[in-house]
């Protein structure tokens, strides 16, 4: 590309596109460093006009659906733990090359020959031939007004008051003072929805509500209307505050108008009329032995029929790493990630021998491996992320200073210091055979993740693999046995994802303080 702007064939105008693109390119390399990868992909999308332009091409509403399905998808990847544009790119690829979930967004316009099933508030903006509103007779959520401490944005807050000497509580004035504010404003709130509900259809309005007696209902509502002035000719606001559904208002303007008839038609469907049975059709019965039909084999046959492949139905599709090695070294007790629990989690500020063994981990990922550090060195260090409030005082005074520092300072340390190139608690996912993990034929994948604790290119460009293992063991064989497995599956991974051959690969035991090698 660059050898084309420097080309005396291109013109002017085309050379300066090349120049623009190129200047973008850079810039969105150096935004993927520290920019989140939706935010980079709606960049992307904002400075190419790239999202406008698809609305414009055919199905341009599905196109444009896609788009934002697609950054969905990369929200969602990273939350997962796993970072970077490179990674969520490897993951889509695997995720194509394994057949399984790309399919298009689904999308579905108002114009649609389709039943929608929504809430009121969805349906805002919409306009349909045919709308109904059903459970009219739902009363309104007032639950709030009952807790003991109402709040407002405007007033305050109003307390319940109770006397603990006497045992005895009450309203105050202030509660009460809120209590209707928040009922107006709720109720002022729900003649809005109801508004944009009876406003949703074109042509007709379906309104179903369930009244125990209609004909009485309708009775007291019509004396009410008219013991209440009206004001204006509208219904009484006070009388409206009475009731707490949008049946009883609607019930209340129906009988408030005379000439509603020409728009608004009242109908009663009683149970008897929905249970009605047809008194003429006779039921006949007929008792047979199924076991003497033709059918009994065919149908015996469809109840006892097993799905060929049940067996992967009941294998996991995602697993980790750890969760491997348990089902393959076949250990009695689970080991789970154990991480670093905040002050207020903390029973009695005491420190587990797994949560130990998570903050040595957490030192040596914070800590430069290019640097030799003195034991004050690691003091101080220790004592910034303290300040930082990263671990507590409690997780400070329970940090192995001496033994971080032999690990610091030890032969292993000196070949990583020496690298050319180092790689920390990195992420990954790979496929394995569930032939590898179960006890099965079945040729079908699972997702593996994990975390690598530390690689590294050492002088002859050789990459070597470690785990820091922080387990209390006797001699080098327990670990060996009890890791083999995990370190297996971190070479596949990071194989396959570097393209590479791994030369070594060592379990670094803290206890011990001793590189073991197990390839």
């Amino acid at each position: 590309m660059l050898a084309a702007l420097e080309s005396k064939k291109i013109n002017d105008k085309l050379r300066l596109k090349i120049s623009d693109f190129i200047d973008k390119l850079n810039e969105w390399r150096e935004e993927e460093k520290y920019l989140p990868l939706n935010e980079l992909i709606w960049k992307i999308y904002n400075q190419t006009d790239y999202y406008n332009y698809v609305r414009l091409l055919p199905s341009g509403e599905i196109r444009k659906a896609n788009l934002k399905m697609f950054l969905e998808r990369a929200k969602e990847y990273e939350k997962i733990s796993f970072k970077g544009l490179f990674s969520f790119i490897r993951y889509i690829e695997k995720i194509k090359n394994s057949n399984n979930d790309l399919s298009a967004a689904k999308l579905i316009g108002e114009n649609e020959n389709v039943v929608r099933i929504m809430s009121i508030h969805k349906s805002k903006g919409l306009e349909f031939p045919v709308a109904i509103i059903s459970r009219a007779d739902k009363k309104f959520n007032e639950r709030e007004l009952s807790d003991s401490i109402l709040l407002h944005q405007d007033i305050g807050f109003g307390p319940q008051y109770i006397n603990y000497d006497k045992k005895i509580e009450y309203t105050t004035a202030a509660k009460e003072a809120i209590k209707i504010k928040l009922k107006n404003e709720s109720i002022a709130e729900e003649m809005r929805i109801l508004y944009v509900a009876l406003t949703r259809a074109k042509e007709k309005l379906i309104i179903t509500g369930v009244e125990n007696d209609l004909e009485k209902a309708l009775e007291e509502k019509k004396e009410l209307l008219e013991n209440y002035e009206k004001e204006n000719g509208k219904i009484n606001h006070l009388l409206l505050k009475k009731y707490k559904s949008y049946l009883g208002w609607l019930q209340l303007v129906y009988l408030n108008n005379e000439n509603i008839s020409e728009y608004m038609t009242l109908n009663k469907i009683s149970k008897k009329d929905i249970f009605k049975k047809d008194e003429k059709q006779e039921i006949k019965t007929e008792i047979r032995d199924i076991k003497k039909t033709k059918e009994y084999d065919k149908i015996t046959e469809i109840l006892n029929w097993k799905y060929k492949y049940e067996d992967i139905t009941k294998l996991q599709s995602k697993m980790s790493v750890t969760k491997i090695k348990e089902l393959k070294t076949k250990e009695e007790k689970k080991q789970q990630m154990v991480e670093i629990k905040p002050r207020f989690m903390q029973e009695d500020g005491r420190i587990s021998g797994a949560e130990k063994g998570t903050l040595i981990h957490l030192i040596l990922q914070r800590l430069n491996l290019r640097k030799s550090y003195t034991k004050k060195d690691i003091q101080e260090f220790v004592e910034k992320l303290y300040m930082k409030k990263i671990i507590s005082e409690a997780q400070k005074n329970v940090i192995p200073i001496e033994k971080i520092y032999q690990i610091m300072n030890s032969d292993f340390m000196s070949k990583v210091r020496n690298a050319k190139e180092i790689y920390k608690e990195q992420p990954f996912y790979t496929y394995i055979s569930t032939k590898e993990i179960y006890d099965t034929e079945s040729d079908e994948n699972t997702l593996v993740q994990g975390i690598i604790d530390l690689y590294y290119i050492d002088e002859n460009n050789d990459c070597i693999l470690v785990d820091y293992k922080t387990d209390y063991v006797q001699n080098e064989t327990e670990l060996i046995e009890k890791y083999k497995v995990q370190l297996e599956i971190y070479k596949k991974a990071l194989e396959d994802a570097l393209k590479t051959k791994i030369k070594e690969c060592y379990i670094y035991s803290i206890y011990l303080n001793k590189e073991i090698r197990i390839f």
